[in-house]
């Protein structure tokens, strides 16, 4: 290894053991592809290094490296080859003058670097060693699936490998007991349900993992991110982040024994690799058949638990999830799961029955706050003949719940209809109005620029896109859908809708112990309930897939980006659990049924790294006239029915 490398020097295997398995896979006749699972920092490129200089050395052949990215190859790998070949003596003697950055000759035989983007790089050579790095990273060139293509570069080869690697990304996995063996392993998931494409791989081979057996009892287990424990874990007691980096522990699953890192370098150096099916007897000798046996795919997946850095210890990694956790951080969790474990990680799970979400609503009142709220949103769907509208109290911690939904009949290119919703906006919900309107655009657009300009400081144009770079950005729409010119263009804010979408099928089961609530009132209709389950989300595409009616859903999602505008979740004094909620309001409050149990470590919601400056605080909506008798009166009607769908 070179100087620059943490361990420079001759290559030590002893250092990170688990990488043996992957070596010895590489080297074995029955193993055409070969993909390895892992966090960061654990080892991964410096095995592809040593794999691909001893197959230049000792038994040569055409060798492709692929990356995701351009200046990654420039950058970064070839940097690190070239640091390979000038320390080892027997690849620098064999190293030819007409070599380039990109096209290496060792001995006579070729040695290329290739862009997983460029769809004529991956098809220009054929090859009888390819290793591709990071292929989670890799978008598809449009010309079918990118690792067909690659594999294809080995078809001239009658012994040729194929070999993947990658932290992986998205994906909702469980694991389970292996009765006959008493191990626990990952269980292999829906497709759809999979968003990293290594994790896809690797579910499709021989489903090897890393095992090490306890310092106190000799038996062996798989660590996962479960096994990490520190105080108070999950209970109000729970300790901070820094005092789980002084006391955490690894839990050993089959004598309950707290375990010390120090004791990490121990087990791995035991470590045995073990499929499904195999067990481990004491010294580490894998007895049994693999439900997986005569494969030809070898995959192997190693937990961030036993990684050789030093740094990345228990304490680490605890405190690490641990803040990433309370932090609600979307992007700290997938960090933490999928760099820090080497798991993958979804941020919202399984949505339940509408009988199951109509089952969660709390005993209070439709239109009756129970706090002070921060601010109360109006949201609206525009639909030919009618407005969905939802209207949502919101709290400190992002803790919210519904004060009504329903719909306003009339057709939407008709006044009628807009003036029932000017109506609408001036609510009052005890001392308090609705802040903000935000309005779907995309139908009725004119009609809704009119509205907002009737109501200006008061109501905000919507817009939901398929992805986004950030949770929202604002807009000005310059020229309408007939091609005119507006004078001084219209504003509306486009969101990520996926986003917002995931992050209210992320409170439905919101355990009792964090903040973050999201509430429902005892008069929540049957439609409504089923049109929040209205959409699936799937992993493999990254897509939501319509299964029913949504425009409450969409409404719903516009509310979490209205209070991300605002800057909510950056509102967290005074913030409540649900269980302290409970505490607070009158014993009516409380959920008219239990609610059911939340599953273990659930998915905090997705909330955004920045928040433009641009968003000024909604202007405070003016009180209804308590003189306007009628009025009064038909609002208050509203909470005793909410309004009917047809």
């Amino acid at each position: 290894m070179p100087p620059s490398a943490p361990i420079p020097g001759p290559f030590n295997p002893d250092t990170n053991p688990y990488m043996r398995p992957v070596a010895w896979a590489f080297a074995q006749p029955c193993f055409s592809r070969v993909t390895f699972v892992m966090g960061t920092q654990m080892g991964k490129s410096v095995t592809m290094e040593n794999v691909i200089g001893h197959r230049l050395d000792e038994d040569p052949t055409p060798c492709l490296y692929v990356a995701p990215t351009k200046p990654l190859i420039t950058g970064t790998v070839e940097p690190k080859f070239m640091a390979m070949f000038d320390e080892c003596k027997s690849l620098a003697s064999k190293y030819e003058a007409r070599s380039t950055q990109t096209v290496k000759w060792i001995g006579g035989t070729k040695f290329r670097f290739a862009w997983a983007g460029s769809a004529t790089e991956l098809a220009a050579d054929s090859a009888g060693l390819v290793l591709v790095d990071e292929v989670d990273r890799i978008v598809n060139t449009g010309e079918g699936d990118t690792t067909e293509i690659i594999e294809a570069r080995g078809d001239a080869y009658a012994d040729s490998k194929v070999g993947y690697t990658a932290t992986p990304t998205h994906g909702k996995v469980e694991r389970r007991k292996d009765e006959r063996t008493g191990l626990w392993h990952w269980v292999p998931a829906e497709v759809k349900k999979i968003g990293s494409k290594v994790w896809q791989l690797w579910q499709s081979g021989t489903r090897h993992e890393w095992a090490v057996p306890c310092p106190t009892c000799s038996e062996y287990f798989v660590p996962w991110s479960g096994l990490l424990w520190w105080p108070g874990k999950g209970s109000k007691d729970e300790c901070t982040p820094d005092e789980a980096f002084k006391q955490a522990r690894l839990v050993c699953p089959c004598c309950g024994d707290m375990i010390e890192d120090k004791f990490r370098p121990w087990m791995n150096a035991r470590g045995v690799a073990v499929a499904p099916g195999e067990s481990i007897a004491k010294g580490g000798k894998i007895e049994g058949t693999a439900d997986t046996a005569g494969f030809t795919h070898f995959s192997f997946w190693v937990s961030g638990l036993c990684s050789f850095a030093v740094k990345k210890s228990y304490g680490f990694l605890a405190k690490k999830l641990l803040a990433a956790l309370r932090d609600g951080d979307p992007a700290k969790l997938l960090a933490v799961y999928n760099t820090g474990f080497g798991e993958v990680y979804a941020e919202a799970g399984d949505v339940p029955s509408w009988e199951e979400l109509r089952a969660l609503c709390w005993g209070y009142k439709a239109g009756e706050l129970l706090l002070e709220p921060l601010r109360i949103y109006c949201t609206i769907d525009v639909q030919k003949n009618r407005l969905v509208y939802v209207v949502r109290a919101w709290f400190a911690g992002l803790g919210s719940m519904l004060l009504e939904h329903g719909e306003l009949w009339g057709e939407t290119d008709q006044d009628a209809v807009w003036d029932q919703l000017s109506e609408l906006i001036d609510t009052e919900y005890g001392e308090h109005g609705i802040s903000l309107t935000g309005i779907d655009i995309g139908y009725r657009d004119d009609k809704v620029y009119t509205f907002i300009n009737l109501h200006k400081g008061r109501a905000i144009a919507l817009r939901g896109r398929e992805k986004l770079d950030k949770p929202f950005r604002k807009e000005v729409v310059e020229v309408n859908k007939q091609g005119k010119t507006r004078k001084r263009g219209d504003a509306r804010w486009a969101f990520d809708s996926p986003l917002a979408k995931r992050w209210v099928h992320s409170r439905f089961g919101r355990p009792d112990n964090r903040p973050g609530w999201w509430l429902l009132h005892q008069q929540v209709t049957d439609d409504y309930c089923k049109q929040l389950v209205g959409e699936e989300w799937h992993e493999s595409d990254g897509t939501f897939h319509q299964v029913g009616e949504n425009h409450y859903l969409d409404c719903e999602a516009m509310q979490y980006i209205l209070a991300l505008r605002d800057k909510l979740h950056k509102r967290n004094t005074g913030a409540l659990t649900r269980a302290e909620l409970l505490q607070q309001v009158r014993p009516e409050a409380a959920p008219a049924s239990p609610p059911a149990p939340a599953a273990a470590d659930p998915e905090p919601a997705p909330e955004p790294s920045e928040t433009p400056d641009e968003a000024p605080p909604p202007k405070p909506a003016p009180r209804a006239r308590r003189e306007d008798a009628p009025k009064a009166k038909a609002r208050a009607g509203r909470f005793k029915v909410i309004r009917k769908s047809r």
